[in-house]
């Protein structure tokens, strides 16, 4: 079997690996760090190698960072023992096994963007200086820690010595503080600030972040069935301390539920219950249906034609009154 259509998928030991897709190589390959994307996929009889997996032609993208061009070099020339330059190492046509690449996201799709709040200090003390940065999920968390750093600084640092002097600068918006000695500010400043940007999430983190909260609400659950049982009273405050914190209650759910027939028959059958009454409701409206927010049975907010006046989904359609 031979697969080099741009798109085409490869099920691998549960892996997809897609034609033209994203890939990168593995810790212990050749190719380890290297990114590129896969050309072809042969196996069975159509192999050009007698691996007894698939084999996987790829073409890498030519490392720019020099420290990584020289990572590369030295690899190479270690693996056959005589000196190896960039431009003596093959990229294209390179055949490669499952284990040895990873496949990729495409960075243009399959994203979410969350806002994050990066917290920036940036200070300079009599020449000396120094800049830290931390990243918080929610804009409360990193005014909070905002303030405790500037309280801390006000207290106990630079500012209270600076503030005696004449030329004394110091500028503030709701999110950011900055202080220095005009005329001396790369000698002596001081500054926090907080920057709100977007966080490029790949589905692999969204999938890591939903399985820890997943994890958390199960502890809660088990902490809440255990909790008035007549055994729990037999046990020290260090073991039931212990025991409502044991990441281990999680994952063996996850392995009890997966061998559970009658829950995942009735999770499926929940499942085609929901999903036919939703394909009800888009076959019994028009393409034209725009259902309102935050209602549980929505009408349609319409798009301002005349029709909308006329249909007894809108929204806005008042009844004749004789």
């Amino acid at each position: 079997m031979i697969i080099n259509r741009i798109g085409a998928e490869f099920a691998y030991e549960g892996v997809t690996y897609v034609i033209g897709a994203p890939i990168v190589g593995t810790p212990g390959s050749e190719y380890e760090g290297l990114y590129g994307s896969i050309t072809e996929i042969r196996d069975g009889e159509d192999k050009e190698t007698e691996n007894e997996t698939p084999d996987m032609e790829c073409s890498f993208e030519a490392p720019v960072i020099p420290y990584d061009v020289k990572e590369l070099e030295e690899r190479f020339s270690e693996l056959y023992q005589y000196p190896k330059a960039i431009d003596d190492i093959a990229l294209d046509l390179v055949i490669m096994a499952p284990e040895m690449i990873r496949p990729l996201d495409d960075l243009r799709e399959c994203r979410h963007y969350p806002m994050v709040y990066v917290l920036a200090e940036d200070w300079a003390v009599e020449g000396e200086h120094g800049r830290s940065s931390e990243v918080y999920t929610d804009f409360d968390d990193a005014k909070r820690l905002l303030i405790q750093k500037l309280e801390e600084e006000l207290e106990n640092g630079c500012i209270p010595r600076w503030a005696g002097y004449e030329n004394f600068v110091v500028h503030s918006t709701a999110d950011s503080y900055e202080c220095y000695i005009d005329g001396e500010y790369c000698e002596n400043h001081y500054s926090l600030s907080i920057i709100a940007q977007k966080l490029c999430a790949s589905n692999r983190f969204v999938r890591e972040l939903a399985e820890i909260y997943k994890a958390s609400c199960q502890l809660e659950d088990f902490v809440s069935k255990v909790s008035d049982w007549d055994e729990i009273t037999k046990l020290t405050d260090g073991q039931y301390e212990r025991l409502v914190h044991d990441t281990r209650f999680p994952e063996r759910l996850e392995n009890a539920l997966g061998k559970n027939d009658h829950y995942w028959e009735s999770y499926w059958e929940t499942v085609s219950e929901v999903a036919h009454g939703l394909v009800k409701e888009y076959l019994d409206k028009p393409d034209c249906y725009k259902p309102e927010a935050d209602n549980p049975y929505p009408l349609c907010v319409g798009n301002g034609t005349e029709e909308c006046r006329e249909c007894c989904l809108w929204a806005d359609l008042q009844p004749d009154i004789e």
